[in-house]
């Protein structure tokens, strides 16, 4: 918008009932990132990098490698919802092997 444009805009916008308030963030303290490193594994599920490098290895968890092309050293991020469909799914496994030995 040109300058005039801009002024006859907030002009109107003065006059009118409409007020414009800021967008704020909510509460994203339960939301659970998409991807994180092997430190926020350990911090949010408790698995350890070693642990979690042969998980990665073993297909149980999905992971992508950043790195430019060319160099060595890049960057490992691990998909989180594969780690908590993981631990469900294990979690569900031992729950039913458990009982079917109490049968």
């Amino acid at each position: 918008m040109t300058g005039e444009r801009w002024r006859a805009y907030r002009v109107r916008m003065i006059q009118s009932d409409h007020t414009v308030t800021p967008a704020t963030a909510g509460n994203t303290s339960g939301v659970l990132p998409e991807f994180g490193r092997a430190r926020d594994c350990e911090r949010l599920f408790g698995i350890k990098r070693g642990t979690l490098y042969g998980l990665i290895a073993s297909g149980h968890i999905k992971s992508v490698s950043l790195r430019r092309k060319g160099h060595v050293h890049g960057c490992r991020l691990i998909y989180l919802a594969s780690v908590s469909a993981y631990l469900h799914g294990l979690m569900e496994e031992q729950n039913h092997a458990k009982e079917k030995a109490g049968q």
